[in-house]
Protein backbone atom coordinates (compact mmCIF):
# COMPACT_ATOMS: atom_id res chain seq x y z
CA UNK A 1 0.00 0.00 0.00
CA UNK A 2 1.42 3.45 -0.74
CA UNK A 3 1.38 6.07 1.95
CA UNK A 4 1.32 8.83 0.14
CA UNK A 5 -1.83 10.23 -1.35
CA UNK A 6 -1.45 11.45 -4.88
CA UNK A 7 0.58 14.57 -5.76
CA UNK A 8 -0.34 18.22 -6.27
CA UNK A 9 0.45 19.72 -9.67
CA UNK A 10 3.92 21.60 -9.83
CA UNK A 11 4.09 24.81 -8.78
CA UNK A 12 6.79 27.60 -10.34
CA UNK A 13 8.07 29.02 -6.66
CA UNK A 14 8.97 25.17 -5.28
CA UNK A 15 10.75 24.34 -8.79
CA UNK A 16 12.60 27.29 -8.83
CA UNK A 17 13.57 26.69 -5.05
CA UNK A 18 14.67 23.28 -5.62
CA UNK A 19 16.62 24.32 -9.41
CA UNK A 20 18.51 27.34 -7.24
CA UNK A 21 19.69 24.82 -5.03
CA UNK A 22 21.40 22.81 -7.98
CA UNK A 23 23.37 25.62 -9.70
CA UNK A 24 26.05 26.61 -9.76
CA UNK A 25 27.40 29.86 -11.25
CA UNK A 26 25.35 32.56 -9.34
CA UNK A 27 25.75 30.97 -5.76
CA UNK A 28 29.84 30.70 -6.15
CA UNK A 29 29.64 34.00 -7.82
CA UNK A 30 28.02 35.55 -4.69
CA UNK A 31 28.90 34.01 -1.94
CA UNK A 32 31.46 31.24 -1.71
CA UNK A 33 34.64 33.24 -1.06
CA UNK A 34 36.33 31.58 1.75
CA UNK A 35 38.80 29.38 1.67
CA UNK A 36 39.42 26.45 4.39
CA UNK A 37 41.62 27.18 7.31
CA UNK A 38 42.35 27.41 11.03
CA UNK A 39 40.24 24.88 12.68
CA UNK A 40 39.60 23.01 9.40
CA UNK A 41 42.65 21.49 9.49
CA UNK A 42 41.64 19.12 12.48
CA UNK A 43 40.54 15.82 11.88
CA UNK A 44 36.93 16.56 12.65
CA UNK A 45 36.02 19.26 9.57
CA UNK A 46 34.09 17.68 6.69
CA UNK A 47 33.85 14.40 9.08
CA UNK A 48 30.07 14.87 7.99
CA UNK A 49 28.45 13.81 4.46
CA UNK A 50 25.19 14.45 5.25
CA UNK A 51 23.47 15.96 8.57
CA UNK A 52 20.03 14.82 10.21
CA UNK A 53 18.73 18.09 12.10
CA UNK A 54 15.91 16.67 14.65
CA UNK A 55 14.36 19.99 16.08
CA UNK A 56 11.64 19.47 19.20
CA UNK A 57 9.90 22.44 18.57
CA UNK A 58 8.59 24.51 21.79
CA UNK A 59 11.41 23.08 24.27
CA UNK A 60 11.73 20.03 25.92
CA UNK A 61 12.28 20.13 29.81
CA UNK A 62 16.03 19.13 29.98
CA UNK A 63 15.36 17.89 33.68
CA UNK A 64 12.91 15.64 32.58
CA UNK A 65 14.94 14.15 29.91
CA UNK A 66 19.06 14.30 29.68
CA UNK A 67 20.12 16.48 31.93
CA UNK A 68 17.98 14.86 35.21
CA UNK A 69 18.45 15.88 38.90
CA UNK A 70 17.90 13.00 41.08
CA UNK A 71 19.24 15.08 44.04
CA UNK A 72 17.08 17.36 44.02
CA UNK A 73 14.25 19.00 45.76
CA UNK A 74 11.10 17.62 44.69
CA UNK A 75 9.73 20.73 43.30
CA UNK A 76 13.01 20.55 41.09
CA UNK A 77 13.78 17.27 39.88
CA UNK A 78 9.52 16.21 39.27
CA UNK A 79 7.81 13.02 38.88
CA UNK A 80 10.52 11.14 36.82
CA UNK A 81 13.24 8.84 37.80
CA UNK A 82 17.04 8.54 35.27
CA UNK A 83 17.56 5.01 34.62
CA UNK A 84 21.11 3.76 33.03
CA UNK A 85 22.15 3.47 29.62
CA UNK A 86 24.79 1.47 27.82
CA UNK A 87 27.03 4.33 28.22
CA UNK A 88 28.59 3.86 32.08
CA UNK A 89 27.84 6.90 34.19
CA UNK A 90 25.40 8.22 31.33
CA UNK A 91 22.10 8.30 32.73
CA UNK A 92 18.70 9.92 31.23
CA UNK A 93 15.00 9.38 31.63
CA UNK A 94 13.17 6.48 32.60
CA UNK A 95 10.63 7.04 29.86
CA UNK A 96 13.49 6.97 26.69
CA UNK A 97 14.51 2.87 27.24
CA UNK A 98 15.14 2.30 23.70
CA UNK A 99 17.71 5.32 23.36
CA UNK A 100 19.53 4.35 26.61
CA UNK A 101 20.36 1.39 24.61
CA UNK A 102 21.97 3.99 21.89
CA UNK A 103 23.91 6.14 24.36
CA UNK A 104 26.93 4.49 23.45
CA UNK A 105 26.50 6.29 20.01
CA UNK A 106 26.08 9.51 21.44
CA UNK A 107 27.34 12.74 22.85
CA UNK A 108 24.77 14.98 25.22
CA UNK A 109 26.32 18.31 25.73
CA UNK A 110 24.19 19.56 28.88
CA UNK A 111 25.53 23.37 28.81
CA UNK A 112 24.08 25.12 25.85
CA UNK A 113 22.77 28.92 27.09
CA UNK A 114 21.51 31.81 25.65
CA UNK A 115 18.62 34.26 27.15
CA UNK A 116 15.81 34.54 25.01
CA UNK A 117 13.00 32.86 26.41
CA UNK A 118 10.52 33.91 23.28
CA UNK A 119 9.89 30.41 21.23
CA UNK A 120 10.18 32.88 18.05
CA UNK A 121 13.35 34.74 18.08
CA UNK A 122 15.14 31.82 20.54
CA UNK A 123 14.94 29.07 17.42
CA UNK A 124 16.26 31.75 15.33
CA UNK A 125 19.04 31.94 17.36
CA UNK A 126 19.44 28.03 17.46
CA UNK A 127 18.73 27.87 13.64
CA UNK A 128 21.41 30.55 12.52
CA UNK A 129 23.53 31.05 15.23
CA UNK A 130 22.82 35.15 15.38
CA UNK A 131 20.52 36.83 18.27
CA UNK A 132 17.39 38.37 16.51
CA UNK A 133 16.86 42.15 16.60
CA UNK A 134 13.95 41.31 18.71
CA UNK A 135 15.00 38.93 20.72
CA UNK A 136 12.93 38.76 24.09
CA UNK A 137 10.31 40.75 22.42
CA UNK A 138 7.38 40.14 25.03
CA UNK A 139 4.86 40.29 21.82
CA UNK A 140 5.88 36.70 19.90
CA UNK A 141 3.85 38.05 16.77
CA UNK A 142 6.24 40.81 15.75
CA UNK A 143 8.66 38.34 15.71
CA UNK A 144 8.25 37.76 11.91
CA UNK A 145 10.44 36.25 8.80
CA UNK A 146 11.64 39.05 6.53
CA UNK A 147 13.79 39.35 3.84
CA UNK A 148 16.60 40.74 6.19
CA UNK A 149 16.46 38.18 8.27
CA UNK A 150 20.01 35.82 8.57
CA UNK A 151 19.76 33.01 6.60
CA UNK A 152 19.34 29.02 8.03
CA UNK A 153 21.86 27.22 8.36
CA UNK A 154 20.20 24.96 5.42
CA UNK A 155 20.60 27.66 3.33
CA UNK A 156 23.68 28.93 4.58
CA UNK A 157 25.24 25.47 3.51
CA UNK A 158 23.73 25.75 -0.05
CA UNK A 159 25.05 28.96 -0.61
CA UNK A 160 28.84 27.32 0.34
CA UNK A 161 28.29 24.47 -1.54
CA UNK A 162 26.17 25.25 -4.18
CA UNK A 163 26.60 21.78 -6.57
CA UNK A 164 23.86 19.68 -5.07
CA UNK A 165 20.18 19.51 -6.40
CA UNK A 166 18.69 18.82 -3.45
CA UNK A 167 20.95 20.04 -0.51
CA UNK A 168 18.20 21.41 2.21
CA UNK A 169 14.94 19.68 2.66
CA UNK A 170 12.92 20.30 5.64
CA UNK A 171 9.89 18.34 6.88
CA UNK A 172 6.71 17.88 7.49
CA UNK A 173 6.12 22.19 8.12
CA UNK A 174 7.29 24.54 9.05
CA UNK A 175 7.01 25.45 12.56
CA UNK A 176 4.70 28.28 13.98
CA UNK A 177 4.25 30.26 16.90
CA UNK A 178 0.77 29.41 17.93
CA UNK A 179 0.44 27.51 14.68
CA UNK A 180 -0.20 30.99 13.07
CA UNK A 181 3.11 33.01 12.11
CA UNK A 182 6.22 30.84 10.83
CA UNK A 183 9.09 31.07 13.14
CA UNK A 184 12.40 33.10 12.35
CA UNK A 185 15.47 31.45 10.85
CA UNK A 186 14.04 28.56 8.67
CA UNK A 187 14.08 30.78 5.52
CA UNK A 188 16.96 31.61 3.32
CA UNK A 189 17.06 35.42 4.65
CA UNK A 190 18.63 37.47 2.73
CA UNK A 191 19.73 35.02 0.59
CA UNK A 192 16.81 35.52 -1.29
CA UNK A 193 14.17 32.54 -2.12
CA UNK A 194 16.42 30.60 -4.47
CA UNK A 195 18.46 29.35 -1.28
CA UNK A 196 15.47 28.28 0.69
CA UNK A 197 15.01 24.67 1.94
CA UNK A 198 12.95 22.33 -0.27
CA UNK A 199 9.62 21.87 2.28
CA UNK A 200 7.74 18.44 2.26
CA UNK A 201 4.99 18.74 4.25
CA UNK A 202 2.21 16.77 6.03
CA UNK A 203 -1.29 16.20 4.82
CA UNK A 204 -3.85 17.63 6.59
CA UNK A 205 -4.67 14.37 8.33
CA UNK A 206 -1.10 14.64 9.65
CA UNK A 207 -0.70 11.05 8.47
CA UNK A 208 0.98 11.43 5.41
CA UNK A 209 3.47 13.52 3.67
CA UNK A 210 2.86 15.75 0.04
CA UNK A 211 5.90 14.78 -1.67
CA UNK A 212 7.42 17.98 -2.87
CA UNK A 213 6.92 18.63 -6.59
CA UNK A 214 9.82 16.89 -7.83
CA UNK A 215 7.80 13.87 -8.77
CA UNK A 216 5.29 13.78 -11.71
CA UNK A 217 1.41 13.26 -10.66
CA UNK A 218 -0.05 10.16 -11.12
CA UNK A 219 -1.37 10.44 -14.16
CA UNK A 220 0.87 13.30 -16.35
CA UNK A 221 3.18 11.34 -18.37
CA UNK A 222 6.83 12.95 -19.91
CA UNK A 223 4.57 14.94 -23.34
CA UNK A 224 2.31 15.73 -20.80
CA UNK A 225 4.57 17.45 -18.48
CA UNK A 226 6.41 18.92 -21.28
CA UNK A 227 3.91 21.20 -22.58
CA UNK A 228 3.00 22.40 -18.79
CA UNK A 229 6.81 23.31 -18.99
CA UNK A 230 6.30 24.94 -22.49
CA UNK A 231 3.14 26.65 -21.24
CA UNK A 232 4.81 28.20 -18.29
CA UNK A 233 7.22 29.70 -20.62
CA UNK A 234 4.63 31.20 -22.64
CA UNK A 235 2.92 33.02 -19.32
CA UNK A 236 6.44 34.31 -18.41
CA UNK A 237 6.87 35.87 -21.86
CA UNK A 238 3.91 38.05 -21.30
CA UNK A 239 3.68 38.54 -17.30
CA UNK A 240 5.88 41.77 -17.17
CA UNK A 241 5.28 42.34 -13.40
CA UNK A 242 7.10 38.51 -12.26
CA UNK A 243 9.97 39.19 -10.27
CA UNK A 244 13.48 37.68 -11.41
CA UNK A 245 14.73 34.96 -9.56
CA UNK A 246 19.03 34.52 -9.84
CA UNK A 247 19.11 32.50 -13.02
CA UNK A 248 15.73 31.63 -13.36
CA UNK A 249 15.78 30.08 -16.55
CA UNK A 250 18.66 27.86 -15.76
CA UNK A 251 17.78 26.55 -12.28
CA UNK A 252 14.80 25.97 -13.33
CA UNK A 253 16.01 23.67 -16.42
CA UNK A 254 17.79 21.76 -13.71
CA UNK A 255 15.07 21.77 -11.89
CA UNK A 256 13.29 19.59 -14.24
CA UNK A 257 15.88 17.45 -14.52
CA UNK A 258 15.75 16.06 -11.05
CA UNK A 259 12.17 14.97 -13.16
CA UNK A 260 14.12 12.11 -14.30
CA UNK A 261 16.29 11.12 -11.18
CA UNK A 262 15.96 8.31 -10.29
CA UNK A 263 17.27 8.65 -6.60
CA UNK A 264 14.56 11.22 -6.35
CA UNK A 265 11.91 8.93 -7.10
CA UNK A 266 13.41 5.96 -4.86
CA UNK A 267 12.97 8.34 -1.82
CA UNK A 268 9.16 8.01 -1.85
CA UNK A 269 9.07 4.69 -2.72
CA UNK A 270 7.24 3.38 0.54
CA UNK A 271 6.20 0.61 -0.47
CA UNK A 272 10.16 -0.73 -1.02
CA UNK A 273 10.94 -0.16 3.09
CA UNK A 274 10.17 -3.30 4.88
CA UNK A 275 7.13 -3.48 7.57
CA UNK A 276 9.29 -3.91 10.45
CA UNK A 277 11.52 -0.75 9.73
CA UNK A 278 7.99 0.91 9.36
CA UNK A 279 6.86 -0.11 12.81
CA UNK A 280 10.29 0.46 14.54
CA UNK A 281 9.83 4.41 13.29
CA UNK A 282 6.78 4.70 14.78
CA UNK A 283 2.97 5.50 13.49
CA UNK A 284 3.74 8.97 15.05
CA UNK A 285 4.41 11.61 12.21
CA UNK A 286 7.69 12.15 13.56
CA UNK A 287 8.98 8.52 13.18
CA UNK A 288 7.66 8.90 9.89
CA UNK A 289 8.88 11.79 9.26
CA UNK A 290 12.34 10.55 10.30
CA UNK A 291 12.63 7.47 7.88
CA UNK A 292 11.66 9.64 5.08
CA UNK A 293 14.21 12.08 6.05
CA UNK A 294 16.73 9.13 6.20
CA UNK A 295 15.39 8.22 2.66
CA UNK A 296 16.56 11.37 1.50
CA UNK A 297 19.87 11.68 2.96
CA UNK A 298 20.54 8.24 1.13
CA UNK A 299 18.93 10.36 -2.08
CA UNK A 300 21.42 12.80 -1.56
CA UNK A 301 20.15 15.39 0.60
CA UNK A 302 22.70 16.98 2.28
CA UNK A 303 20.78 18.30 5.36
CA UNK A 304 17.37 16.93 5.96
CA UNK A 305 15.27 19.00 8.93
CA UNK A 306 12.24 17.15 10.96
CA UNK A 307 10.68 19.46 12.95
CA UNK A 308 7.99 18.48 15.35
CA UNK A 309 4.84 19.05 14.39
CA UNK A 310 2.21 21.40 15.60
CA UNK A 311 -0.24 18.92 17.04
CA UNK A 312 -2.85 18.88 19.72
CA UNK A 313 -4.19 19.32 22.57
CA UNK A 314 -4.65 22.85 23.01
CA UNK A 315 -2.39 23.03 26.53
CA UNK A 316 0.68 21.92 24.81
CA UNK A 317 0.34 21.13 20.92
CA UNK A 318 4.25 20.65 20.59
CA UNK A 319 7.12 20.58 23.66
CA UNK A 320 5.50 23.51 25.27
CA UNK A 321 4.57 21.99 28.14
CA UNK A 322 3.39 25.08 30.72
CA UNK A 323 0.33 22.52 31.80
CA UNK A 324 0.47 19.22 32.98
CA UNK A 325 4.52 18.94 31.73
CA UNK A 326 4.25 15.11 33.09
CA UNK A 327 1.43 13.44 31.85
CA UNK A 328 2.85 14.87 28.30
CA UNK A 329 5.89 13.71 28.15
CA UNK A 330 4.39 10.12 29.74
CA UNK A 331 1.42 9.75 27.05
CA UNK A 332 1.96 12.01 23.85
CA UNK A 333 6.00 13.36 23.68
CA UNK A 334 8.72 11.42 24.88
CA UNK A 335 7.16 7.54 23.61
CA UNK A 336 7.09 8.62 19.93
CA UNK A 337 10.51 10.70 20.33
CA UNK A 338 12.27 7.44 22.00
CA UNK A 339 11.26 5.18 19.28
CA UNK A 340 12.01 7.45 15.87
CA UNK A 341 15.21 8.46 17.75
CA UNK A 342 17.01 5.26 18.51
CA UNK A 343 15.51 3.59 15.46
CA UNK A 344 17.18 6.30 12.91
CA UNK A 345 20.48 5.86 15.02
CA UNK A 346 20.09 2.04 14.52
CA UNK A 347 18.85 2.25 10.82
CA UNK A 348 21.73 4.59 10.08
CA UNK A 349 24.47 2.50 11.59
CA UNK A 350 23.09 -0.72 10.01
CA UNK A 351 23.16 1.10 6.79
CA UNK A 352 27.13 2.12 7.32
CA UNK A 353 25.56 5.72 6.94
CA UNK A 354 26.38 6.20 11.08
CA UNK A 355 30.52 7.21 10.23
CA UNK A 356 29.53 9.99 8.04
CA UNK A 357 26.01 11.36 9.13
CA UNK A 358 25.54 14.24 11.49
CA UNK A 359 22.61 13.57 13.89
CA UNK A 360 22.20 16.77 16.00
CA UNK A 361 18.41 16.67 18.37
CA UNK A 362 17.77 20.15 19.69
CA UNK A 363 15.21 23.05 20.38
CA UNK A 364 14.96 26.88 20.86
CA UNK A 365 15.48 26.63 24.91
CA UNK A 366 15.07 24.38 27.83
CA UNK A 367 12.36 24.64 30.90
CA UNK A 368 12.72 26.22 34.10
CA UNK A 369 13.89 24.16 36.92
CA UNK A 370 11.21 24.77 39.15
CA UNK A 371 7.67 23.22 38.37
CA UNK A 372 5.29 25.41 38.39
CA UNK A 373 1.41 25.65 39.85
CA UNK A 374 0.10 23.50 36.93
CA UNK A 375 2.59 20.83 37.27
CA UNK A 376 4.19 22.53 34.61
CA UNK A 377 7.77 23.96 33.44
CA UNK A 378 7.88 27.02 31.54
CA UNK A 379 9.89 28.88 29.25
CA UNK A 380 14.20 28.89 30.63
CA UNK A 381 16.82 29.64 28.00
CA UNK A 382 19.36 29.91 30.54
CA UNK A 383 20.28 25.67 29.95
CA UNK A 384 19.25 22.90 27.90
CA UNK A 385 20.61 19.59 26.47
CA UNK A 386 21.19 18.70 22.90
CA UNK A 387 22.32 15.43 21.89
CA UNK A 388 24.72 14.70 18.49
CA UNK A 389 25.67 11.53 16.96
CA UNK A 390 27.37 10.43 14.60
CA UNK A 391 30.36 11.10 11.76
CA UNK A 392 32.83 10.66 14.26
CA UNK A 393 31.58 12.49 17.52
CA UNK A 394 32.41 10.27 20.31
CA UNK A 395 29.81 8.52 21.14
CA UNK A 396 28.93 7.44 25.29
CA UNK A 397 29.88 10.93 26.10
CA UNK A 398 28.63 14.05 28.00
CA UNK A 399 30.24 17.49 27.08
CA UNK A 400 29.74 20.06 29.53
CA UNK A 401 27.07 20.11 33.44
CA UNK A 402 24.63 22.30 34.50
CA UNK A 403 24.45 23.78 38.01
CA UNK A 404 22.58 21.48 40.77
CA UNK A 405 19.46 22.58 39.67
CA UNK A 406 19.80 22.92 35.93
CA UNK A 407 19.26 26.49 35.98
CA UNK A 408 22.48 27.55 33.97
CA UNK A 409 25.82 25.74 32.88
CA UNK A 410 28.22 24.49 35.66
CA UNK A 411 31.29 24.11 33.01
CA UNK A 412 31.87 24.09 29.05
CA UNK A 413 29.06 26.64 28.38
CA UNK A 414 27.72 26.87 24.60
CA UNK A 415 26.01 29.49 22.86
CA UNK A 416 23.82 28.66 19.78
CA UNK A 417 26.73 30.29 17.48
CA UNK A 418 28.73 27.64 18.73
CA UNK A 419 26.46 24.97 18.08
CA UNK A 420 25.71 26.14 14.42
CA UNK A 421 29.52 26.39 13.82
CA UNK A 422 29.70 22.75 15.53
CA UNK A 423 27.52 21.55 12.43
CA UNK A 424 29.30 23.64 9.36
CA UNK A 425 32.16 22.54 10.79
CA UNK A 426 31.18 18.84 10.70
CA UNK A 427 29.41 19.03 7.03
CA UNK A 428 33.20 20.75 5.64
CA UNK A 429 31.99 24.53 5.72
CA UNK A 430 35.19 27.09 6.42
CA UNK A 431 34.87 29.01 9.65
CA UNK A 432 35.82 32.14 7.60
CA UNK A 433 33.00 32.05 4.85
CA UNK A 434 31.32 35.31 4.02
CA UNK A 435 27.52 35.82 2.60
CA UNK A 436 26.69 39.25 1.02
CA UNK A 437 23.69 41.20 2.43
CA UNK A 438 20.49 42.59 0.21
CA UNK A 439 23.23 45.79 0.15
CA UNK A 440 26.00 43.42 -0.95
CA UNK A 441 27.91 43.49 1.85
CA UNK A 442 29.71 40.79 3.15
CA UNK A 443 28.22 38.88 6.28
CA UNK A 444 29.95 36.02 8.59
CA UNK A 445 28.17 33.08 8.05
CA UNK A 446 29.16 32.13 11.74
CA UNK A 447 31.14 33.54 13.63
CA UNK A 448 30.66 30.91 16.95
CA UNK A 449 33.84 28.44 17.64
CA UNK A 450 32.91 24.65 16.40
CA UNK A 451 33.04 22.00 19.36
CA UNK A 452 35.73 20.34 18.06
CA UNK A 453 36.03 18.31 21.28
CA UNK A 454 33.06 16.18 20.93
CA UNK A 455 35.55 14.53 18.16
CA UNK A 456 38.47 13.90 20.77
CA UNK A 457 36.75 12.72 23.53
Amino acid sequence: MHLFPSLPRLTRRTVLTAGAMAGVGAVTGQARSAQARGSESTGSFGRAKRCLLLYLTGGPPHLDTFDMKPEAPSEIRGELSPIATSAAGVDICELFPLLAREAHEYCLVRSVTHDDRTHNSASYAMLTGHVHPLANCPTALLVRPTPDDHPFLGSMLTAYRGHSPLTCVSLPEYIKDANVNDYVGQESGFLGPAYSPLVVEADTARENFRPPELVLKSGVDTLRFERRVALRDALDYFDVTAQPVVDADDRFSQAVSLFGSNHVQQAFAWESESASIREAYGQHLFGKSCLLARRLLEAGVTLATVYWHYEGPDDSPVWDTHWNNFQHLRERLIPPADLAISAVLRDLRERGMLEDTLVVVLSEFGRTPRINSEAGRDHWAGCQSVLLAGAGIVGGSVYGSSDRIGAYPASNAVAPVDMVATIMHALGVADDFDLHDRAGRPVRACVGQSLTQLWSG
